[in-house]
C-alpha cells in the first residue's frame, strides 16, 4: 500500500491546508466546523514529515475530484427545485429557509468553540427573548446545557418564550450575532478560563502518589485549609469498600460505637454488609438493631459522623496501621 493509500482523510486535508498561503489556509479553516477543525489540527501534527510523493498523490487525487464538481448556481436555484419536487410546499420552503443560501454558515457557530459556563455569561445581560434566540440555533445538548446554566429567572422567561417562539427575520438573527461577536471581541480575556488542575485534581494526584504524607505536608506549608481540603478527599465515606476485612477490623476498634451508628444511618446495603462482616456476630446485632431503632437523623449530622469516621482512617493510614486505597505500591 502506498504512503498516500494510508492517509486519512483529515490528514490529507491537512497536507492541503499546509500547502496553502497563511491567508488562504486561515480563510478554509473558518468555514469548517469546530470537531472537524480539531480533527485536521491533530492531523497536521501526524504529516510534518510526509514524503514528498504522497503529497503529489494527495494533490492528483484532488484535482481529479474537483474535476467531478459541476458548479451550483449562486441563488440555489437547482438546490430549492430538488428539495420542491421531493417535498412539496410548504415544507420545502421551510426546511429552505432552515437551511439558507448554499454554503452559509450556521447562524452562532461562533459558540461551538466556547464552554458552556462562558456561554451562560455572555448571555446573561441580554433580553430574554434574545437569549430565546441564541438557544433556538444551538444544538438541542448544547442548548440544555446553556440553559441549565442561566440564572433561575432568566430559564424560568426564556423556556415559554421558546415553546411559543414564531419566525424571526434573518436580518435581526443576523445582527443578534453580530453583537455577540463584537462582544466576545472586547472580551481582554476569556469569560471563563479552562479549568485546569484544582483541589479535586490534586486530591486524587496525592491519593495515588506513595508519597502522601510528604505531599499534604509540603501543600500545607503554602495553605493549611487547602491542604486540609485536599486531605479530607483522601478517604471518603464510599472508599470504606476498598478497605481489606483486617483494615476494617482496625477502624472499628477505634471508631466511637455511638458514632458508628450515625455514620451508618441511611448507608448502602453493600456497605453495611461489609461492616457487618468484620464485627463478631454480637457487636453486628447489637449495631444493626441500634440502626433499626434511630428514628429520622438529620442529613447534616450523618455526614458530621461520616467525616469523623473518614479522619479514623486517614489518621491509621498516616501511622502505617491500615493501607489506605489509593497507591499500592507504598506497600510491600
Amino acid at each position: 500500500m502506498s504512503a498516500a493509500a494510508a492517509l486519512t482523510g483529515a490528514q490529507k486535508c491537512a497536507i492541503l491546508i499546509l500547502l496553502l498561503e497563511e491567508a488562504q489556509a486561515a480563510e478554509l479553516l473558518r468555514r469548517l466546523e469546530a470537531p472537524e477543525v480539531r480533527a485536521v489540527g491533530e492531523a497536521m501534527l501526524t504529516v510534518a514529515e510526509i514524503d514528498p510523493a504522497a503529497i503529489d498523490a494527495v494533490l492528483d487525487e484532488f484535482l481529479a475530484r474537483t474535476r467531478k464538481v459541476a458548479a451550483l448556481d449562486a441563488q440555489g436555484r437547482q438546490v430549492r427545485a430538488r428539495i420542491g419536487r421531493a417535498l412539496g410546499q410548504p415544507r420545502a420552503a421551510r426546511m429552505i429557509d432552515d437551511i439558507g443560501p448554499p454554503a452559509a454558515p450556521r447562524r452562532f457557530a461562533l459558540l461551538d468553540w466556547i464552554d458552556t459556563p462562558t456561554i451562560a455569561t455572555l448571555l446573561a445581560d441580554e433580553h430574554p427573548q434574545a437569549v430565546t434566540l441564541v438557544l433556538a440555533h444551538l444544538p438541542e445538548a448544547q442548548a440544555a446545557a446553556v440553559l441549565d446554566a442561566l440564572a433561575e429567572s432568566v430559564r424560568v422567561d426564556v423556556v415559554p418564550r421558546l415553546a411559543t417562539l414564531k419566525p424571526v427575520q434573518a436580518e435581526v438573527i443576523a445582527d443578534l450575532e453580530a453583537d455577540l461577536e463584537a462582544k466576545l471581541s472586547t472580551q481582554a480575556a476569556p469569560v471563563n478560563d479552562t479549568a485546569l488542575a484544582g483541589t479535586d485534581f490534586t486530591a486524587r494526584l496525592v491519593k495515588l502518589s506513595n508519597n502522601r504524607k510528604l505531599l499534604l505536608d509540603a501543600l500545607a506549608e503554602v495553605d493549611q485549609a487547602l491542604a486540609d481540603d485536599v486531605a479530607a478527599q483522601q478517604f471518603v465515606f464510599a472508599d470504606i469498600m476498598a478497605l481489606g476485612p483486617k483494615d476494617m477490623q482496625l477502624v472499628l476498634r477505634e471508631a466511637d460505637p455511638a458514632l458508628l451508628s450515625v455514620a451508618l444511618k441511611g448507608a448502602e446495603p453493600d456497605i453495611l454488609e461489609r461492616v457487618f462482616a468484620a464485627m463478631s456476630s454480637r457487636a453486628a446485632a447489637q449495631l444493626q438493631d441500634e440502626l433499626a431503632e434511630r428514628g429520622p437523623t438529620k442529613r447534616a449530622e450523618v455526614e458530621a459522623a461520616r467525616a469523623e469516621l473518614c479522619a479514623v482512617v486517614r489518621r491509621l493510614g498516616e501511622a502505617g496501621t491500615i493501607m489506605m486505597p489509593g497507591a499500592a505500591g507504598a506497600y510491600v
